[in-house]
């Protein structure tokens, strides 16, 4: 089941370092030559949770790939040194997000195609499109990379529930999940770091926190049956996550 891509071109990584980058390399390898198995009601309720994922992950690697640049061209305040170790961190960052790109692209193209949910599958990309494109509507850089390290949280709680899903942690999907979820972990350090180094401050985090995560669930509830019906409690998710920010 091909999906439409919510923003930028088709990549590939440009940086592989650490073994978790190596591990998802070979996941990829492997997928390509043995598609994951599930069942036919698990293949209808994952069509509709892919768009959520697929556009997030393309969103983040346009995000640092437009950071990236403008570090490139501007930061008169950095030493040489600093900007390119930044540049780098966040080349890595870049080259993770396109690889969880390619692995969840993988997994929507081995689905089978139902023509009856295609609309509703649409529908599900075109709000998780215009999540993120308000999420990049922001007074400076600063405060997009506190929402990029407020909604990395996020995505670590969600990729926690896929990885102890109904589908048991042992399938290729759910391992895939506790990969993602490890990167995920780390760019939130990185997103934090760089909002801070841009001037960021404790409320600035605190403001973002509620207010990403109000939009995100309400994205995300939108298709709430097919999260339950995968052994993904949103519920739990908004709880861990407030317990996390208290």
């Amino acid at each position: 089941m091909s999906q439409r891509r919510c923003f930028g071109h088709a990549a590939t990584p440009k940086v592989t370092e650490g073994k978790n980058a190596e591990r998802l390399t070979r996941w990829i390898a492997q997928q390509a030559k043995s598609p994951l198995v599930f069942t036919e009601a698990q293949q209808q309720h994952l069509a509709r949770l892919l768009p959520l994922l697929l556009c997030g992950e393309q969103s983040a690697q346009l995000v640092f790939n437009q950071e990236i640049e403008r570090l490139g061209q501007q930061q008169p305040s950095l030493t040489d040194k600093e900007r390119l170790r930044t540049i780098a961190t966040l080349q890595a960052v870049e080259a993770d997000e396109c690889r969880h790109d390619i692995a969840l692209q993988q997994v929507a193209d081995s689905l089978p195609q139902h023509n009856d949910a295609a609309s509703e599958i649409a529908k599900v990309q075109r709000l998780a499109k215009r999540f993120y494109m308000g999420l990049g509507r922001v007074e400076n850089y600063q405060q997009h990379f506190v929402r990029i390290a407020t909604l990395d949280t996020c995505v670590t709680q969600i990729m926690h529930s896929f990885e102890h899903s109904n589908l048991g942690r042992e399938h290729g999907f759910s391992q895939l999940c506790a990969m993602i979820k490890k990167d995920e972990a780390k760019h939130v350090y990185v997103s934090r770091h760089h909002a801070i180094g841009l001037g960021a401050s404790a409320d600035d985090f605190a403001q973002q926190q509620e207010s990403v995560s109000s939009d995100l669930f309400t994205l995300l509830l939108t298709q709430q049956r097919s999260f339950e019906s995968m052994g993904v409690c949103l519920d739990s998710i908004k709880q861990r996550l407030e317990d996390k920010w208290q």
